[in-house]
């Protein structure tokens, strides 16, 4: 497997408008459908544990799509977590004629269970990571992130909220990461370009280092940073099938990124599954808005930006330090937006310093990975990521997704460097 190696496609099997979108006879039709050419295909058989619940619910029906139940057919939609490894491996996806697209459809049957069923208002507030980020950052972090890691507290977050004991949950900052930026951006020439900085909730409520790592390297290369006015991209209700409050946000995002565009800047994402979330859902999301397609065509993933600095002659490879041996993961979403292993060509420019890719799904997409109904079926994904990683005998950890980082930390012990904290510490910061 090479830097170069790309993932999924551009297009979906989602659409908004359809008259029928939210029609569950039509759901499960297609649901059939999907799956009468998945079960005679297999590939994706250990993916995720959607695909072994359908092919066992199948093979005790004798192969008959119409003997399974409501429930049968639901549980594989239900326990998607939308990882898309299925999406950018399977043969079928469009522009095949069968377009098959199982993330896609699992979206929309949580979305339908979400318009008639509703959600329970504790995990709603739970996904408000606006809301909970800013109430926890600050002096108090201290005392949060300590209750939070106590017994008692964890069985009742168990008990009462369903987050499970064993997960590990993001630590919030002590501040902000737009707090910090503002006393820290220093002015730069901007001769390599200017870039108006998505810097996600992880980065500004949960990963301060990482963000401040991020501008140091963008400083570094001489690149002009701005941080708009902005909130959650939105992917925590998307998932979970809260489409209007995913809307919403995806219509306040665009409508504060407009005037950068105009202005000549591009947005840069620190985070693969924020930047596929602005870059191919927010279109989907907001079909009729003329504005969406402006933007979305100037996302870009960090290391996709920088390389392309490198292939100008314009990146610094003024590198200090090496950084020995390092396995990285490569985070599901990164493939879904088709940009390739970038950051394992910047790292690799480094001296002395070994890159090694270990391509596994580290299982936790969000609430999935804490959540007690699914904390299990997450954790096994995850084991066999876990055991390539300590079989590579490496110095370093590094993966471009904070939470698979802590599914990661939690598996193996060894806490993840985010790429771009290894090219800040190789030149020296």
């Amino acid at each position: 497997m090479y830097e170069s190696s790309i993932g999924g496609l551009k297009e979906f099997n989602f659409d908004l408008t359809d008259p029928k979108f939210y029609d569950k006879e039509a759901i499960f039709e297609e649901a059939k459908r999907v799956y009468s050419k998945c079960k005679d295909c297999r590939l994706c058989v250990a993916f995720c544990p959607s695909f072994p619940a359908l092919f066992d619910a199948v093979d005790a029906k004798d192969d008959d799509l119409d003997k399974l139940t409501e429930e049968e057919l639901a549980k594989p939609l239900d326990i998607c977590f939308h990882c898309k490894q299925c999406y950018f491996r399977c043969p079928y996806t469009p522009p095949h004629e069968w377009k098959l697209d199982f993330p896609h459809l699992s979206l929309r049957y949580k979305a339908w269970k979400f318009k008639n069923k509703g959600a329970n208002p504790v995990m709603k507030l739970i996904l408000n990571t606006d809301l909970s980020g800013k109430l926890n950052v600050g002096h108090q972090a201290h005392i949060v992130n300590t209750l939070m890691n106590t017994k008692p507290v964890r069985v009742i977050l168990e008990n009462f909220i369903g987050i499970d004991q064993r997960a590990k949950l993001p630590k919030f900052n002590t501040q902000d990461f737009r707090s910090w930026f503002r006393e820290n951006n220093k002015p730069v020439k901007g001769e390599n370009g200017k870039v108006a900085l998505f810097s996600t909730c992880l980065f500004n409520y949960n990963f301060l280092e990482k963000g401040k790592a991020l501008l140091n390297v963008l400083h570094k290369n001489d690149i002009h940073v701005e941080l708009p006015e902005q909130e959650c991209c939105g992917i925590p209700y998307f998932d979970m099938g809260d489409l209007d409050s995913a809307k919403e946000k995806a219509k306040r995002n665009v409508e504060r990124l407009k005037p950068y565009i105009e202005a000549g800047f591009d947005i840069l994402v620190p985070v693969p599954t924020c930047a596929l979330q602005l870059k191919y859902e927010y279109p989907l999301l907001l079909p009729d808005d003329p504005d969406v397609k402006l933007v979305s065509e100037k996302v870009f993933e960090v290391h996709e930006y920088l390389w392309k600095l490198q292939e100008a002659g314009k990146f610094n490879r003024d590198f200090k330090n090496s950084m020995g041996r390092i396995a990285y993961q490569v985070p599901c979403h990164l493939k879904s937006l088709n940009v390739g292993y970038k950051a394992v060509a910047l790292m690799r420019l480094i001296p002395e310093t070994k890159v090694r890719i270990v391509d596994r799904c580290s299982g936790h997409d969000g609430t999935f990975g804490v959540m007690k109904e699914t904390f299990d079926y997450a954790y096994k994904v995850g084991s066999r990521l876990f055991d390539d990683l300590k079989a590579q005998e490496a110095d370093l950890y590094v993966t471009d997704c904070p939470l698979a980082g802590n599914m990661i930390e939690l598996g193996t012990g060894k806490k993840p460097l985010h790429p771009i904290e290894v090219l800040s510490r190789a030149y020296g910061s």
